[in-house]
């Protein structure tokens, strides 16, 4: 089942020493990401949003352990390599470990050839939230400048919309690449059939290469274990209302209601997970959250990673770290024209070094170790129209973590830009059993 995987081990282990990782090439791969996903949200019926780096370049072994669950747990499968993976994969998520286990994983192996590129669909996994699609591209020829553009997930006739991510491995051959298509969609769905097809489009200098695979899953799609709590939670006098908890085998849906009354902005949390009565750790957030919502929504959607067929006896919701900044103080106005930023935060921990005619330049003491949140997701102009961010750069050296974002828009003076991370912490910590 996993040939594929040791095959990308056998040959990853011989250069993982020699690698190193161009600033350049990973902040390429960052913006590449960034595009696509705020083009797709432009669509959408409903916000969806991640932060931290959701689409970015693989450039080693390490790295591809941590995005691969069938990669990571064929590592682990393999005698002599188990440590291996908990030393380079400390969060490594056994929900998607307990997904192999419980053969949730589907097989699927079909392949079609165009254009002398061949596109071989590997495996799925599915549930109600989203898909993880594996493959192998392989060609006679380089592809490994090549673009994806155009994908889409159907089932039957009905396109799943929702956030598109995939990675760029640079493996040692550059005609063959082994990844997968990561889909998160932006409602919950339920399947009216078993039916799906993989559509997209590979565009390889001025040549264009269209792939369509249909497919049918023999695995029963489960449905989520929905827990419903309606429990209110104070912590730093800031009251959220913890409304329901879904869980599927790739996620774990978390409702929560910010009380209007709130004289602060909830942010993110950096520290969101659920523990079983034990105190171990049964779902968290990692590499970055996901969910539903705008910035500035009473109501929204967290997504944690997920153990779905573990079956604990008591279950806690607990989280600390919240960043939160008071609502008159949650964004920056700034006059492009003039280049001054008319109000921002008083706490003064992140710095604009530069105002151009379409964007900014930030400088601030990193948030989260091994971690880039996006400042910022929208903006509106002085009509209220929305203002897009198609590109959002991070990058860090050894004391500070840079932001050069561009915006896209009616750029009517002055812009809002409400913030989507700041490292302003509310004081406090919550705990709520929900089982």
């Amino acid at each position: 089942m996993f040939e594929k995987e040791e095959e990308m081990i056998s040959k990853s282990k011989k250069r993982l020493e020699e690698i190193s990782i161009p600033e350049e090439s990973v902040n390429h791969a960052i913006q590449h990401g960034l595009l696509i996903a705020k083009a797709k949200r432009r669509n959408r019926r409903k916000t969806i949003w991640t932060i931290g780096v959701a689409v970015i370049l693989m450039l080693t072994f390490t790295t591809s352990i941590r995005v691969s669950p069938t990669f990571a747990t064929a590592v682990a499968s393999i005698p002599g390599l188990e440590r291996f993976v908990e030393i380079l994969q400390p969060e490594f998520d056994k929900g998607l470990e307990a997904i192999i286990d419980q053969e949730y994983y589907e097989p699927v192996g079909i392949s079609q050839t165009k254009n002398n590129i061949t596109f071989t669909l590997d495996g799925v996994i599915i549930d109600e939230t989203g898909a993880e699609i594996f493959y192998t591209l392989e060609a006679p020829r380089s592809i490994k400048n090549i673009e994806y553009t155009d994908i889409k997930f159907l089932n039957g006739d009905k396109e799943l919309i929702g956030s598109i991510g995939y990675n760029s491995p640079n493996q040692e051959e550059d005609n063959r690449k082994v990844d997968k298509f990561s889909f998160t969609f932006s409602d919950i769905e339920k399947f009216d059939t078993k039916n799906f097809t993989i559509k997209f489009e590979i565009e390889e200098g001025a040549d264009n290469t269209n792939f369509e695979i249909p497919f049918t899953i023999k695995n029963e799609l489960m449905s989520g274990k929905v827990y419903v709590v309606n429990k209110e939670v104070v912590i730093d006098k800031q009251k959220v209302l913890i409304k329901e908890i879904k869980i599927y085998p790739l996620r774990v849906a978390l409702t929560m209601r910010f009380d209007e009354g709130n004289d602060m902005v909830f942010l993110q949390f950096e520290d969101l997970r659920l523990e079983d009565e034990k105190g171990e750790e049964w779902s968290s957030i990692r590499n970055g959250a996901s969910g539903f919502g705008g910035v500035g929504d009473i109501e929204k959607t967290y997504f944690l990673q997920s153990n779905y067929f573990k079956e604990p006896k008591e279950l806690y919701l607990k989280f600390d770290k919240v960043q939160a900044l008071p609502k008159e103080e949650s964004y920056l106005l700034v006059d492009f024209n003039k280049k001054v930023i008319l109000e921002q935060p008083s706490f003064e921990k992140i710095e604009v070094t530069k105002i151009l005619s379409g964007g900014l330049e930030l400088r601030y003491k990193p948030i989260k170790e091994n971690h880039m949140y996006s400042l910022f997701s929208q903006g509106e102009n002085a009509k209220g129209e929305d203002i897009d961010i198609p590109l959002d750069r991070s990058w860090q050296d050894e004391e500070y973590q840079y932001a050069d974002i561009q915006l896209e828009g009616n750029m009517l003076n002055p812009i809002k830009l409400p913030f989507y991370a700041y490292p302003n912490y509310l004081e406090g910590t919550a705990s709520i059993r929900i089982k």
